[in-house]
């Protein structure tokens, strides 16, 4: 067995178990108010997941936390909440998240080499915080994605336990933008491992043709859609207006946070092609490049 199957194994029964401990801890707080059960499973879950990236010495054990848990959330209003009796809403929010969740999660799994790997924002992190890292990785790269997309996937509680069917044009509007964001990270992911993969690829090289020619970050521009397309789903069956804050505070994170981490690393290593590129393609939202404008 290869090293990458045997620590996907590993992270296939890492998470076996992290499932395991978030189902027990939802079945036995029945006591609690919904969003509190589904809160505190989520939590027990990161906890474990921070367990297991300490156990590996590696925080990269988190990464697919982020796209398997949306799925868990799914599995529990189906089971919880009628799933046998829901109607074409639900069904297409269902599909829509299992999508994002499937594909992301593969997309995840394709890409990781194994635990001689760690991602770079992590290994920075490492050296930036030295002995005061673990706090840092507990709080920054566990418990605040937990918490953001927890509060990204709150408006869509309503479409499956508090609310009715309000305005089905937001509705079906919002699942089209979700849709088209999970088309773009698809399309965006694709050609970047078809990129990574090329002979004779030197290291200075950007990924500047496709979708990235148009837009440096095409799939982070997907990643926002997909949210508040939830969102909107969400505002559809009545949701309240403050259940924005996990979309709002994911446009915030990759706005101010993930794009110009990325984009600093970008200029650390490939600083003169990285500078020609930025200033010919738009950080986000797609647009012509300047340098298609002057042929």
């Amino acid at each position: 067995m290869s090293n990458k199957r045997r620590a996907l194994l590993e992270v296939t029964i890492m998470y076996l178990i992290i499932g395991a401990l978030g189902w027990i801890t939802y079945y036995i707080l029945n006591n609690e108010e919904t969003i509190m059960r589904f809160l505190y499973a989520d939590l027990a879950m990161t906890i474990a997941a921070f367990i297991f990236s300490l156990i590996k010495r590696n925080s990269s054990v988190y990464d697919p936390y982020w796209t398997v848990i949306p799925f868990f959330f799914i599995v529990q209003w189906f089971i919880y909440f009628g799933g046998s009796h829901w109607e074409i809403y639900q069904w297409i929010c269902a599909i829509i998240v299992s999508l994002w969740s499937w594909r992301l999660t593969l997309s995840w799994a394709r890409g990781f080499p194994g635990w001689h790997h760690e991602d770079w924002r992590y290994v920075n992190f490492r050296k930036q915080f030295g002995n005061f890292f673990q706090p840092i990785n507990f709080l920054g790269i566990h418990l605040y994605p937990t918490l953001i997309v927890f509060l990204s996937m709150w408006p869509i509680f309503w479409v499956y336990d508090f609310g009715e069917i309000q305005f089905s044009l937001l509705f079906y509007g919002s699942a089209f933008i979700s849709f088209l964001g999970i088309g773009l990270e698809y399309v965006a992911d694709n050609q970047l491992a078809r990129f990574r993969k090329r002979e004779n690829k030197k290291k200075e090289d950007i990924l500047n043709t496709g979708i990235w020619s148009y837009s440096r970050n095409p799939n982070y521009l997907g990643e926002i859609l997909f949210w508040f397309g939830l969102l909107g789903m969400g505002l559809a069956f009545d949701a309240p207006w403050y259940t924005s804050s996990g979309s709002l505070g994911m446009l915030l994170m990759f706005l101010f946070a993930s794009i110009p981490m990325k984009e600093k690393q970008m200029i650390k290593n490939r600083a003169a092609a990285f500078e020609q590129y930025k200033n010919e393609v738009s950080v986000l939202i797609p647009m012509p490049s300047k340098k298609k404008n002057s042929q």
